[in-house]
């Protein structure tokens, strides 16, 4: 009888956790071990504002600057973080955010602090919500996590990794049942330098769809102008 493979033992657990309600541990084992991405949880997570939850179980398979994919994922944790703590009217907080954790992306957008700031000044983040077509940030949030859920399939560090259906976890996000993989989309992004992804010289209040702003513009103009081609 042939020895059982490491990646087959840790599945065999996952599926024995899972069904035992225990998924707390077998989150913690994908993210230790790297074999096994819950997407469920993960955009459970986002879906419900347990932003740096997400993003630590995400640092389990990859980092920021691992390719395009990690930094568009990341951003969007953050910048929905940042946005949450404007709703909250909680100024200082998301004052932190802005200069301790979306200057990461800076490279990749040289305007992202002035535009994070203009949407501070409005004092009233709900206003950026409307123009940007939202009804609050749940309703961004799911909107967001369609084109993050695609970013997840293309991520090369997530290849045969993705678990797309978790015995006993049943998602109170009201995104599409997860039961099936969905079909592989293939990404029109190029992995290119950060000057490949400066953003749209537009006001960001008037063009920028809120889904991708205000970093990475490549992606924006795709949304914006063919969004049957949305990545």
């Amino acid at each position: 009888m042939a020895a059982i493979s490491q990646r087959d033992a840790i599945y065999s657990i996952l599926h024995y956790l899972d069904l035992n309600n225990l998924g707390e541990t077998a989150r913690t084992l994908e993210r230790e071990s790297g074999l096994f991405f819950s997407l469920p949880y993960f955009e459970e997570c986002f879906i419900h504002g347990e932003f740096d939850e997400a993003e630590e179980y995400f640092n389990g398979f990859t980092t920021v600057h691992d390719n395009i994919y990690s930094t568009k994922v990341i951003f969007e944790l953050r910048w929905h973080k940042f946005l949450e703590a404007l709703e909250d009217n909680n100024y200082e907080e998301a004052n932190e955010l802005l200069h301790e954790e979306l200057t990461t992306f800076q490279p990749y957008n040289q305007n992202l602090i002035a535009q994070a700031t203009e949407i501070m000044n409005l004092h009233d983040v709900s206003i950026y919500l409307r123009l940007q077509g939202y009804g609050d940030l749940i309703e961004a949030r799911t909107a967001a996590m369609i084109n993050i859920r695609r970013c997840l399939g293309a991520n090369p560090r997530l290849v045969g990794k993705i678990r797309y259906r978790i015995p006993n976890h049943y998602s109170s996000g009201g995104l599409a049942n997860l039961a099936l993989s969905p079909p592989p989309v293939v990404l029109q992004i190029p992995r290119a330098s950060p000057a490949a992804l400066q953003p749209p010289t537009t006001p960001l209040l008037v063009q920028v769809h809120f889904r991708l702003v205000p970093g990475f513009g490549y992606w924006v103009v795709i949304n914006v102008i063919r969004r049957q081609d949305i990545v």
